[in-house]
């Protein structure tokens, strides 16, 4: 597959989608974009002015009023989520271009493997609609009450561009599903992929103002999304600074229920009882550098016992190899550049600090794509630091681990909860009550024994401490769409 060639086809839509229509911002502004592998300049995208909010959050209120989405059974909802996924199943080549084109991600990575979990995601979310039932009390001889949950109503839902369509689907899908009006406010690096979603889900049957797509920047679009008394819910993916201004807006508005999923600067221990060493080297390098470090979950700190420590190290040296990035629309590569040259600056500015702190630093081998201007950075692997270092304690998005070292497991659990984050944390060992004690004390709001990244659908996504508030995926996810409501009958 041609993958440059099929995307110098492509109609690219770059304007706001709201109340069923692309619409150009109020006062014509774009966001200008740089591609990351070519550095030649992206189509602009509409950049939303608070006007244009508040013309989108009228129209989705209005739409949310008339009960055309949110009157309809959950079984109605249900197939239209479904048609939406078999749409996106039968666009994904388009929808895995578009995100390549903008991010600079590997293609093979969107097609074979963001793009499928996406549609996945929405398939499950829609088969929980006859799944979920309300609750009640055991009835009294006068007297009968029951629970139920109903839509937040207009909610803001403001996603990350590491993984677009993953996390847009963990989001909206829900959020439907529970019969609110959505205002999508994609990251300003990866806008294209959700407003050509947004014309799918008029085919799929969702009336139009129930689902909108508002490009724009955080500082203006963002903020009067979370400033606004008529939004009722705002949930976000990306950095904690911004999940606290989040919380800010909603303290000075509306008190607005809000869901966050921000930062993490993950642990992964590697026992003296692990017994296979290389596999756990290779699970590692696999969720550390596969899509160039840019993922808030991943193992980015390795807490190794000394013991193993050089025999862990050999093995890691050799799985980080596999994972060297280069051009982005070759199909046989799994690797492509980082978002942006802004955010390639910000990383190896840290490695740079590490180099001054004088720690040991392991890079891959030479990168494969020769172009001047490609984002790429190799897997970098630093050690000889501690806990306290800046790039032990800061989380770096890019393809950075550090390495550190301990003596007992309960040295390792205090290292590992020694961080303002708690989204994930592993423990590898082959001593079941080892594996026992350290998940039930690190400080996440994941904890794998073994294994990395092998959860699915059915268990919730979300962190701890300064990670975040609420769940993504799962049945708890529809949780936080909703709110409950009590109704008392007596006779």
């Amino acid at each position: 597959m041609n993958v440059e060639s099929k995307i110098r086809k492509l109609e690219i839509e770059t304007r706001a989608y709201i109340g069923g229509q692309y619409v150009c911002s109020s006062d014509g502004g774009t966001i200008k974009k740089f591609s990351s592998y070519t550095g030649e300049e992206l189509p602009a995208v509409s950049a939303c002015t608070s006007d244009d909010v508040n013309k989108a959050v009228e129209i989705a209120k209005e739409a949310y009023k008339s009960g055309d989405w949110r009157s309809k059974t959950l079984t109605e909802r249900k197939n239209c989520i479904l048609k939406l996924a078999d749409l996106m199943e039968e666009h994904i080549e388009e929808l895995a271009l578009l995100d390549t084109f903008e991010t600079n991600r590997a293609f093979h990575n969107y097609y074979y493997d963001s793009l499928p979990k996406a549609i996945e995601t929405l398939r499950y979310t829609a088969e929980c609609a006859d799944k979920y039932y309300d609750k009640c009390m055991p009835p009294q001889e006068n007297a009968f009450s029951y629970i139920t949950r109903i839509p937040l109503g207009v909610v803001a839902l403001i996603t990350p561009w590491n993984d677009p369509m993953v996390v847009d689907a963990w989001k909206y899908g829900p959020a439907l599903l529970m019969g609110n009006s959505v205002l999508m406010k994609p990251a300003e690096q990866s806008s294209l992929s959700l407003i050509r979603l947004a014309e799918l889900t008029k085919e799929a049957g969702i009336p139009d103002g129930v689902f909108n797509v508002l490009p724009g920047f955080g500082e203006v679009t963002g903020r009067a999304l979370g400033l606004h008394n008529d939004v009722k819910g705002i949930f976000f993916t990306g950095s904690s600074d911004i999940g606290k201004a989040i919380l800010s807006y909603s303290a000075g508005s509306n008190m607005k229920h809000v869901g966050l999923e921000c930062g993490g600067k993950s642990p992964m221990i590697i026992s003296k009882n692990c017994k296979d060493i290389p596999r756990a080297a290779k699970i590692l390098a696999e969720n550390m550098f596969y899509n160039q470090g840019q993922i808030c979950s991943a193992p980015s700190r390795v807490i190794a016992n000394k013991s193993i420590y050089d025999e862990f190290m050999d093995a890691l040296y050799m799985e980080c190899e596999k994972f060297v990035p280069g051009n982005p629309f070759d199909t046989d590569n799994n690797v492509g550049c980082v978002v942006s040259r802004e955010q390639y600056n910000r990383i190896i500015n840290y490695i740079e600090t590490a180099k001054k702190d004088k720690a040991d630093i392991y890079r891959a081998k030479t990168i494969k794509e020769k172009n001047a201007n490609a984002c790429c950075v190799q897997p970098t692997i630093i050690s000889n630091v501690d806990n306290h270092a800046t790039v032990s304690k800061e989380e770096i998005f890019g393809p950075v681990a550090t390495i550190l070292q301990y003596d007992t497991i309960e040295e390792a659990i205090n290292i590992a909860n020694d961080t303002k984050y708690g989204l994930a944390g592993a423990v590898f060992t082959d001593d079941l009550n080892e594996a026992y004690y350290a998940a039930n004390r690190i400080e996440a709001g994941l904890v794998h024994v073994n294994s990395w990244g092998e959860d699915q659908n059915i268990t919730p996504f979300g962190g701890i401490k300064e990670s975040g508030i609420g769940k993504d995926r799962s049945m708890y996810a529809l949780d936080e769409y909703s709110q409950l409501k009590t109704v008392w009958i007596t006779f």
